[in-house]
């Protein structure tokens, strides 16, 4: 068995050299140096991710390097049984598969809870994801922040985004977590998470980013309204695509999808060799949306549905790359929504059902998403229906990673992989709704509002609407209404006052840094 693979060479090699253990033992290993890629003139996508390997030249200047790695190594033959029979340079090369899983994170852009066959739907075909709830863990009661970038500072840092005095600049990020752990990180897709010093892709644990730095109808018709995702041609939206910090120019709406796709897939195949963690950010089905001519009109629901088969499309193409590079069983592929769907925008945006609400209500149907865990071999085919939290994917990445969480970050997160693995519950009873300011609170089957809406904004002018005090508030058994039908406020006065207290005490919490679950 080969104890450790180092390497000799300069000049695709940083100086810097990081420590491992192996079988109980200390030695240094020097660490691959990320150099800048090149791209191809045609998409732009960059040549190489890594630099190639790196081989020794023994040149007088080496020698004391060379003879220092020889005493490491002769240390290690001497103290441990079960070496390499191939040494190379007075270093032992590894051919041991990496312990640490893969990790592929994807995220569609308000996809509804009920846009997924394997969620119910009717109308939209996505056969590839709903053979990956097949084969996984089908989660029916997950729950992100009912706001694009919210959910996403939620999912990055394992923190409430409405907590107060939250910097993200200051946070270890999941991408920061696993990059500090030898995995390589990358970014494919929508940031949304500010751009400035601090705060950029490479600044919170990516090694690369291939993407944009927000939603893919900022710079576009404005007002928006329906009428401008209606009518409005494909060229009236310029989006640009950023590779690192260089702005690569417009993207066409409808290629989104697809040359993330390649992006992903390209890597994959150059990087099968070490862990990595991907996270794949989709635009769609966020409007304006657009598929491909090979999508087009290929539906049974209108360019939404052509949308869906693409990002399916998708899904196959990244599990299909997986098992051609023979990692399908290393690697952990979660796929999930970052909150409800725009139903407001009617036949361009998704559906809840049987939810109610959109993405920015306290409803259900507002934060309340698909989610689905796939790992061949590892996770048992299930459908879960504990309540978990998209806060939850940090402790649980750490634990499959065998990373410990740092004190002090992830405060709201909770390890979810024994249930994964082996079933067990979910240690997370309590879930807050906010948007812009708390909206409601959960207990168990119990869920109370204190202010409600319908949407978000008027679909004809754009304006922002406001939240409807609810005095008295608004109490639902969840596990018998999903759809928030029945105001059972008045029969149960007890439920009312007790979870009204867990609310105000909850939202102390998150203001003077406490846990609140």
């Amino acid at each position: 068995m080969s104890i450790i693979s180092a390497f000799a060479g300069e000049g695709k090699m940083s100086v810097d050299k990081i420590v491992i253990s192996i079988q109980g033992f200390w030695v240094f290993k020097e660490k691959p140096f990320f150099r800048e890629q090149l791209r191809e003139t045609d998409q732009k996508f960059p040549k190489e991710w890594f630099t190639g390997d790196c081989k020794s030249s023994r040149t007088n200047t080496d020698s004391i390097t060379i003879m220092k790695k020889k005493i490491w190594i002769t240390m290690l033959f001497a103290l441990t049984s079960g070496f390499a029979n191939e040494v190379e340079a007075g270093i032992a090369v590894s051919n041991a598969e990496p312990s640490k899983p893969n990790i592929i994170l994807i995220m569609a852009d308000d996809l509804g809870y009920g846009d997924l066959g394997c969620y119910g739907s009717k109308f939209n075909s996505t056969p590839h994801i709903d053979r990956m709830a097949e084969q996984g863990v089908r989660l029916m009661d997950f729950h992100a922040a009912s706001w694009c970038a919210p959910s996403r500072c939620g999912l990055m840092t394992g923190f409430q985004a409405n907590r107060r005095g939250l910097n993200l600049a200051k946070r270890i990020t999941v991408a920061e977590m696993l990059r500090n752990d030898d995995y390589s990180t990358a970014l494919i897709g929508k940031w949304h998470l500010g751009m400035t010093k601090g705060l950029h892709p490479l600044d919170q644990g990516f090694d690369y980013w291939f993407g944009t730095k927000g939603s893919n109808d900022w710079d576009g018709p404005n007002p928006i309204i329906y009428d401008a995702f209606k009518n409005a041609p494909e060229s009236a939206w310029k989006t640009p695509l950023y590779k690192d910090r260089e702005r690569l120019g417009i993207c066409p709406q409808s290629q989104f999808t697809k040359r993330y796709t390649r992006e992903t897939v390209r890597l994959i195949k150059r990087h099968k060799d070490k862990p990595f963690f991907i996270y794949l950010a989709h635009n769609m089905p966020h409007v304006p949306v657009f598929a491909s001519d090979a999508f087009k009109g290929k539906s049974r629901n209108g360019v939404y549905g052509d949308v869906l088969m693409e990002l399916d499309w998708s899904i196959g193409k990244i599990i299909d790359a997986l098992k051609e590079t023979g990692i399908d069983k290393k690697t952990l592929v979660v796929f999930m929504s970052d909150n409800g769907p725009w139903t407001m925008f009617q036949e361009f945006g998704g559906v809840a059902n049987p939810l109610k609400g959109e993405k920015g209500t306290g409803w259900e149907g507002g934060g309340r998403v698909p989610c689905i865990f796939y790992w061949p071999d590892k996770i048992s085919p299930s459908v879960n229906e504990d309540l978990i939290v998209n806060t939850d994917l940090y402790a649980t990445l750490a634990s499959f990673a065998g990373v410990k969480v740092q004190d002090g970050e992830a405060i709201d997160s909770h390890d979810i992989s024994n249930l994964l693995l082996s079933g067990a519950s979910s240690s997370r009873k309590k879930h807050i709704y906010f948007h812009h300011q708390p909206m409601a609170w959960r207990n168990g089957d119990y869920k109370i509002h204190f202010q409600t809406s319908d949407r978000i904004r008027n679909p004809e002018t754009g304006a922002m609407e406001g939240k409807v005090v609810q005095d008295p508030p608004l109490l639902f058994d969840i596990s018998r209404d999903i759809q928030e039908s029945k105001n059972i406020a008045s029969e149960y006065p007890d439920i009312v006052q007790r979870m009204t207290g867990e609310f105000n005490n909850a939202i102390e919490a998150l203001n003077n840094g406490g846990i609140y679950d």
